[in-house]
């Protein structure tokens, strides 16, 4: 038993039987177009900040391969395109010597001139409102906002986060082969604009994406869910994505001390831009556009996670702090689970190893086992048992022993996993799983297989795994669970065993989030 190839077999218990179911210095070389100073036609009310932390956090330096950008700024939520450049890549790098700033000119070539004429060290430095001055090196302070703009060259300008606390955001300049406007990061293209800062004076950069909502679904959705599944689980999905950053996403002013409240990695949503974008995800957006979960009259944050092993979970017994939308429901339709129900194999200097390393003394380990219980199976918390003996929330062993959920059996030497208690005619009674005979979907009856390493139990609730054997050492454990994630909220997996038996996508929402509408 372990973590590599597994048979898992699901079956259903029914009464006493049992179914198995850079830039030049010239004007000419870099392209520099000054642009009149006209706000947006429209305020940015529906974009964005995304902070780009998968790659591109706290970097030393950033190309932008597209050879032609618009810079411009977003103050309060008003968007402005100030100049136009061309002639190669452009590479952003921190800017840690000393400046001094004089001077103000209305053309990049008019500071450029000046810049050239000083007989020291000088660039022309972007200021807000289409406007520019000039820098000195090595005199005045050290500007722990100021950024350097190069090209292919290695020549270029200076820009630093002005006194409203905003930095340039950069376009695409023109359309990619599809006619879609993307900046090109080198790994990865994004739609809208980019912001490219150092936040807080911090030495080395970040990178946000200021997009639009629904574009930024079309990143997000395919790299949570898998983009050939049944279109109702995608549009599921995509109205769950929406809801989430929806309620904290809007933000497309700069702030140079918090520049964005989501991110994209697994600690927001996973966005990975416009080079992850599909068709049949694209249309779930499309097809469900602008709507958003509403519980009480107000829009919710969405949770979701990949794989809830039978049941959703309550929110307080997770998180700590209850909420009447997310409450647990069973999951029988997740059949077909993103992750099959795994086993994690320890001994016990492992354990021991495990546990002194995160603070926990107990010394000596002789047992390990759940202490309390949720009502959807998951371990609230367990008793590890040795020469001093503490009891710990199910969330930290689950964080020490890198388990993939909380919903776990711990199995040791001498345990008979695979008996389960039926209901029969005659009374209640004992059965071993792994003795019996199985009826399978179709129908077919055969003895239970001696290489399955686990069988999951459905019942009119849940679904619960029983493993078919114990440990065959004293030394050894076996971490037996179903699950993938926190379990809170809609269940990726079982969003489609939902949509593959009829519910649409309202239907499946409303399933997993208790007491809401879709608006």
């Amino acid at each position: 038993m372990g973590k590599g190839n597994r048979t898992i077999k699901y079956i259903c218990m029914m009464m006493s039987l049992v179914f198995v179911l850079s830039f030049t210095g010239t004007v000419g070389d870099m392209g520099v177009d000054n642009m009149d100073y006209v706000h947006a036609a429209d305020k940015d009310t529906s974009m964005i900040r995304v902070g780009l932390e998968g790659i591109y956090y706290n970097k030393s330096s950033i190309t932008i391969r597209n050879s032609a950008v618009v810079f411009g700024y977003s103050i309060n939520n008003s968007y402005s395109k100030e100049m136009s450049l061309s002639g190669g890549e452009f590479t952003f790098k921190p800017y840690k010597s000393s400046i001094s700033v004089t001077g103000s000119y209305k053309t990049y070539d008019e500071a450029k001139t000046m810049a050239d004429s000083m007989g020291v060290e000088a660039y022309p430095i972007l200021k807000y409102h289409n406007t520019w001055s000039v820098a000195t090196v090595g005199s005045g302070n050290v500007d722990s906002y100021a950024i350097m703009v190069t090209s292919d060259n290695g020549h270029g300008f200076l820009y630093t986060a002005d006194e409203r606390g905003a930095y340039p955001q950069i376009m695409a300049g023109s359309g990619n082969s599809e006619g879609v406007y993307v900046v090109d990061l080198g790994e990865r293209q994004y739609r809208g604009r980019i912001e490219i800062g150092r936040y807080s004076g911090s030495s080395s950069l970040k990178v946000v994406n200021i997009v639009e909502l629904e574009e930024y679904l079309y990143g997000v959705v395919p790299c949570e869910m898998v983009y050939a599944w049944h279109k109702e689980a995608l549009k599921a999905q995509a109205v769950c994505a929406r809801s989430y950053a929806y309620t904290i996403g809007f933000s497309t002013a700069t702030n140079i001390t918090r520049p964005y409240s989501m991110c994209d990695t697994t600690s927001s949503q996973v966005y990975k831009g416009y080079g992850a974008e599909r068709k049949s995800t694209n249309e779930a957006v499309d097809e469900t556009k602008g709507q958003i979960i509403y519980y009480n009259d107000k829009p919710v944050r969405a949770y979701y996670s990949s794989t809830s092993g039978g049941s959703t979970e309550n929110v307080e017994d997770v998180w700590g702090t209850p909420n009447g939308y997310l409450r647990q429901v069973s999951d029988i339709y997740e059949l077909e689970p993103e992750l099959d129900p795994w086993v994690i194999t320890l001994n016990t200097s492992e354990i021991e190893k495990l546990m002194k390393e995160d603070g926990i003394a107990v010394g000596n380990i002789t047992d390990i086992r759940p202490f309390v219980m949720t009502a959807s199976g998951r371990v609230y918390s367990v008793e590890v048992v040795g020469d001093s003996s503490q009891v710990i929330t199910g969330s930290r062993l689950r964080k020490i022993f890198s388990l993939y959920s909380t919903k776990y059996k711990v199995i040791k030497y001498g345990d008979n996993p695979d008996y389960v208690s039926t209901l029969s005619a005659n009374g209640t009674y004992a059965v071993e799983i792994s003795e019996s005979y199985i009826a399978s979907g179709n129908y077919l009856v055969s003895k239970a297989s001696s290489d399955i390493e686990q069988f999951v139990v459905m019942t009119k609730d849940n679904l619960i795994n029983y493993p078919a054997k114990a440990p065959d050492n004293p030394d050894t454990y076996y971490i037996a669970g179903m699950g993938y994630g926190h379990g809170i909220g809609l269940s990726q997996s079982g969003a489609k065993g939902m949509a593959e038996a009829g519910f649409t996508y309202d239907e499946i929402l409303k399933h997993y989030f208790t007491g809401i509408e879709v608006r």
